[in-house]
């Protein structure tokens, strides 16, 4: 697959601006979420294959600590058949899947620094030069931790360009409320750790979330990936809770269009692909049953 690269604001793939729809998913590897939505190496096949085919289609992953490496090398080979992008987040930053919060005083703790170092290096030599992953995540949904966040991404980065100087890197950020503000998420985008920024939202009403604005300001002139959006699959202004399918596939055709075509965003991945579950406290599908959102994500273009 091209290699994609950044130039300004934008995403290229062989020199043309490129953009990314896709899904989500903590369930693929079978290591994180409940006994329901943990998925089979088949499962995991058979959604990449239901995406599109067309160079556009992504998946943001969690990839942890001590997750199988070789379950990591089937998907990427699957992905590959597929023409399918896959973002890697390496860690979490949320007391989730096993991890643990990532606090000012995890970040100044040096055997932790150590211990993700060593899982960031084993990533990077393996997949060197593999093009089939856009990019690297440090962490799903950091806060500023007082600079630790920043000192910390710096370091690794420093560390991560010694052993494969052309992989990209995000920093897998909320949006600027989530570091305390403009400055702090400005202050993140413009550090040479930083190749893309990352914008997360689940605002029901909005194409453009109203956090977009101040994040495409803040983001030194770095493109911005909606890393996460959600659309919950009932109608929050109808008289208690109502089912309403077609309002979400609505809102997500909305959504999506805004982020690829928006000066600044290069894309955006719906949360989230997880079997067995619904999206809402209403009523069920999730989007890997929903055929209308599903039918959108692979056929909305610019």
């Amino acid at each position: 697959m091209p290699a994609l690269t950044v130039q300004g604001n934008r995403i290229l793939r062989d020199g043309v601006p490129w953009w990314l729809l896709g899904y989500n998913s903590f369930t693929w590897s079978a290591n994180c979420g409940h006994p329901e939505e943990l998925m089979t190496q088949d499962q995991v096949d058979q959604w990449l294959s239901s995406m599109r085919h067309d160079g556009h289609g992504a998946v943001r992953l969690f990839f942890f600590q001590g997750w199988s490496l070789e379950r990591l090398d089937a998907l990427l080979a699957s992905a590959e058949r597929n023409n399918i992008y896959v973002i890697l987040t390496i860690d979490n930053a949320l007391p989730d899947c096993g991890e643990e919060r990532k606090t000012a005083e995890w970040f100044r703790d040096s055997q932790k620094a150590a211990s993700y170092q060593a899982w960031m290096t084993t990533l990077l030599q393996r997949y060197k030069g593999n093009t089939t992953i856009a990019w690297f995540e440090y962490f799903n949904e950091p806060g500023w931790e007082d600079g630790g966040l920043l000192d910390f991404i710096t370091r690794m980065h420093d560390v991560a360009v010694t052993i494969d100087p052309d992989r990209l890197w995000s920093s897998g950020t909320i949006a600027p409320y989530a570091v305390g503000g403009p400055d702090n998420f400005r202050a993140i985008n413009e550090s040479r750790a930083v190749d893309i920024v990352s914008l997360h939202e689940y605002d029901f009403r909005d194409a453009e979330t109203h956090f977009g604005p101040a994040t495409r300001e803040n983001a030194a002139g770095k493109p911005v990936l909606v890393g996460e959006f959600g659309v919950i699959d009932y109608n929050v202004d109808a008289a208690g809770c109502q089912a309403d399918i077609a309002l979400r596939a609505d809102r997500v055709q909305r959504k999506a269009e805004a982020y690829i075509t928006v000066d600044g965003y290069v894309g955006a991945l719906a949360w989230s692909w997880q079997p067995g579950r619904g999206v809402g406290p209403c009523s069920s599908p999730g989007v890997d049953q929903d055929q209308q959102v599903q039918d959108l994500l692979r056929t909305i273009t610019r």
